[in-house]
């Protein structure tokens, strides 16, 4: 437990790896102290581990002495239960990483969404084959309000850090097994003349209403936002406004997912027609693009970004938009020699997403990529280097060296360019850039 609390739980697709401790607990009630957080947790059952441990060792000792002080001043908790609750316990860190990321932290999934699709939209532009994933993710239909979508994010994200709270589990549970015999009868005994206590009822109530009051929140949402969309689609707008509204009720984070607002401008469009606002124009143009009409849904998005406030969601919206844009020329694909027809009508494109996100890695990486075609290598090596200060992910800084490298080679700077490679291929342990490979190998 103490190692699961120094490793990294979750790696954010563009590359930033979160340990236990800068991990808060949020359970939906919006309340994040960075005191309170997943490292702590974790320490609290290692204590628990360790005293657990302590008391096992006295009643070993004590089983096996035949000195009548040393039986004496044994433990007399009961050791066999407490295995098996401290087991438990260590449950518990790994079950709200996954009710906080699947249900409740809805702020933190919308920064991972977008994130995850910037990643697979670059991916698709490395030159040779990506990290495989567990569940593969197609960009353009990636929805962060889908509980399926983010259980994918999660298991393709998910780091050695969540596992091992799960080791422990199984750890104390072999343990329990060699305890002596006679403790685990006599405690058997005294649980079975203790069940018949009603006390233990009340207990059990109190504890079923502090969970509900506690975790209760972001499933109510969840709710609401299923009854909402059944409501969408028997047209009952009205009705499915009001439970929108619940549902961003008990969990405010909604309200950064774009996916919430598409429904809720589905439902005004519907009701007000010829009152339009920033979601029905969002639902519209997302309608456009759900129906391949991406120019239509390119020019609804634009409009809607210049007439309304700049909020998260509608940016990433438009953002989508314009990377559909950029991709319907299927930029660099192809042979070198035939692609640029390809790759010229995607700059435009790709230069608006940088006007409206500069940290966007996956625009950043794939104008160097394409000026890197057109022989603008001091263009590419900027974009490469802005590539390296957004994304810490090996993945795509081993790329951006690549094409740096590649750059100094071609700009006659070849000493330089070869510590390029080697930093790329330093970063590739996997051995997948074959790009960086085969030019420092001389097959290119």
């Amino acid at each position: 437990m103490l190692s699961a609390s120094l490793c990294s739980w979750f790696t954010s697709p563009s590359g930033t790896r979160l340990i236990a401790w800068r991990l808060p607990v949020d359970l939906g009630w919006q309340l994040r102290l960075s005191v309170l957080n997943y490292g702590l947790l974790c320490s609290v059952c290692a204590l628990c581990i360790f005293f657990l441990t302590y008391q096992s060792w006295r009643a070993a000792r004590a089983e096996n002495s035949t000195d009548p002080v040393q039986i004496l001043t044994a433990p007399q908790t009961a050791l066999a239960s407490s295995y098996v609750k401290i087991a438990l316990l260590c449950l518990l860190p790994p079950g709200l990483f996954l009710f906080q990321f699947l249900c409740a932290d809805m702020s933190t999934m919308a920064e991972i969404t977008r994130q995850q699709i910037q990643l697979e939209l670059a991916r698709s532009h490395l030159g040779y084959a990506a990290t495989p994933e567990y569940t593969p993710i197609i960009p353009f239909l990636l929805n962060g309000n889908s509980l399926s979508d983010r259980f994918a994010i999660l298991t393709d994200q998910l780091d050695i850090g969540w596992f091992l709270p799960l080791f422990s589990m199984g750890i104390l549970l072999m343990a329990r097994a060699f305890l002596p015999l006679r403790i685990r009868f006599e405690e058997t005994a005294l649980a079975y003349r203790r069940s018949t206590r009603r006390a233990r009822t009340g207990v059990i109530a109190l504890g079923i209403l502090c969970a509900l009051l506690i975790f209760g929140r972001a499933p109510a949402a969840m709710a609401s936002e299923t009854q909402a969309e059944h409501l969408l689609n028997v047209g009952d707008y009205s009705g499915a406004l009001n439970w929108l509204d619940r549902a961003r009720f008990f969990n405010p984070g909604l309200d950064q997912l774009v996916a919430y607002h598409i429904a809720r401008g589905e439902a005004w469009y519907y009701l007000h027609p010829e009152q339009p606002n920033a979601e029905s124009e969002t639902y519209l143009g997302h309608y456009y693009r759900t129906q391949n009409d991406f120019y239509s849904s390119y020019q609804t998005m634009l409009t809607t970004w210049h007439n309304y406030d700049h909020a998260p969601w509608l940016q990433d919206e438009v953002t989508l938009a314009l990377a559909q844009m950029a991709e319907v020329s299927a930029p660099l694909k192809g042979m070198p020699s035939t692609r640029l027809t390809n790759d010229e009508p995607a700059l435009p494109w790709l230069d608006e997403i940088l006007q409206i996100n500069n940290d966007n890695f996956y625009a950043q990486f794939t104008v160097g990529r394409i000026l890197y075609d057109l022989q603008d290598y001091a263009g590419c090596e900027a974009h490469m280097r802005m590539v390296l200060n957004i994304s810490p992910s090996p993945e795509m800084q081993s790329a951006a060296y690549t094409y740096i490298a590649l750059s100094r080679f071609d700009l006659g700077d070849n000493n330089n360019a070869r510590e390029y490679l080697y930093k790329a291929q330093d970063l590739d342990p996997a051995y997948r850039n074959n790009t960086a490979r085969q030019h420092m190998s001389g097959m290119r």
